[in-house]
């Protein structure tokens, strides 16, 4: 059976995936926090479906396999809900062995709940409390010698998500609350499974932690390092700032088919909110010498270039941008930009702005 299971963005939303992989071999992650990306996310879940069993049907003589939609700590809309209904009808209709399951929380995910079947509500456990209960009772734990660690970490998740002080592991979940909401080293949008496995490894760092004396301060001591750790580094040489531009321009340099873009006979290197891109620029631009220039633009259309004297980002700025700047370091702002979710759309549009001056 393939999994694509789509999560909400905080403790509870990534510790249900951390519990699910427990349970899954063949799982795919997404993430997403609410409005527009939630609709998003299913669509792009829909899709790969699609193309995997189309994929799947050029091989007659290897059998259809299952496919399960499993979406927690995130409440769906009715309008949320019904695409998606009607989207797995429509592969049902088609042979598709598809089922969905919703575990979740927060009541105002009421109405969905009543109208679709699929829609387990909870109000009185966390999401992720729900899905390992769910999880054991309809398949099996890859590694059984887990389950007393994990029920651990489970009840801890559960205490400081539903905010319950005298239940197990509260204070240690205040630390791990924080660690989840302060682990963006790794940019969800440029490095989705990068930013994610991250996460994981913070979360898999708990069992070390979570039985010990004062566990809580023991944790919170230990989590510079642990990150430091995490993202390829050595703890006792290499300071963060310099691990995470390296394991940042690694993870850039890898994506340069995707990325590259150009300005007139430019070569330059387009992210998106990445944020504060200083020094990440310099170092990719000192690494990789054959780009001209980077450009960074964030969910308003407010967009950052650098250069490494091989581009004037000041001109590039005014041309495309209605902005300015220095030669090397430059702003600007992408008029009428749309936000998205999807790299390419943002590319698109980035790419037309910088043509205009030849149409």
């Amino acid at each position: 059976m393939q999994v694509f299971h789509l999560s909400h963005i905080d403790l509870d939303g990534y510790g249900c995936q951390f519990i699910a992989k427990n349970f899954f071999d063949r799982i795919q992650f997404y993430n997403a926090n609410y409005g527009k990306e939630v609709l998003a996310r299913l669509q792009t879940i829909v899709q790969q479906i699609q193309n995997q069993v189309k994929l799947e049907s050029k091989f007659r003589s290897k059998k259809p396999q299952k496919f399960l939609i499993l979406i927690t700590d995130l409440n769906l809309s009715m309008q949320e809900s019904l695409f998606l209904q009607e989207k797995v009808d429509f592969m049902r209709i088609d042979g598709i062995d598809i089922e969905i399951i919703l575990l979740d929380h927060h009541v105002s995910g009421e109405e969905s709940a009543k109208n679709f079947g699929w829609y387990f509500l909870d109000t009185q456990r966390c999401a992720t409390k729900i899905t390992y209960h769910y999880l054991k009772e309809h398949y099996t734990l890859k590694n059984p010698q887990d389950e007393k660690i994990l029920d651990l970490i489970v009840e801890m998740i559960n205490s400081i998500d539903i905010w319950k002080e005298e239940n197990y592991g509260f204070e240690f979940g205040k630390v791990a609350l924080s660690l989840i909401a302060n682990s963006n080293e790794l940019n969800r949008f440029m490095f989705d499974e990068e930013h994610r496995n991250y996460k994981f490894k913070l979360l898999e760092s708990i069992k070390d932690y979570i039985t010990l004396p004062n566990a809580e301060v023991a944790f919170d001591n230990a989590i510079f390092r642990l990150k430091k750790i995490a993202l390829g580094g050595n703890p006792e040489t290499q300071t963060m700032d310099n691990i995470t531009s390296m394991a940042q321009v690694k993870l850039l340099t890898e994506k340069k088919d995707t990325c590259t873009i150009n300005y007139k006979d430019k070569k330059g290197f387009l992210s998106y909110s990445m944020g504060g891109i200083s020094v990440l620029a310099n170092l990719f631009l000192k690494n990789n010498p054959e780009y001209d220039f980077y450009i960074d633009i964030n969910a308003k259309g407010n967009v950052s270039l650098r250069a490494n004297g091989n581009c004037d980002v000041n001109t590039l700025s005014k041309e495309c941008f209605n902005g300015g700047g220095h030669k090397n370091a430059s702003g600007g702002k992408l008029e009428h930009f749309r936000e998205s979710f999807v790299y390419e759309d943002i590319k698109n549009q980035v790419i037309k702005a910088l043509t205009k001056e030849k149409e």
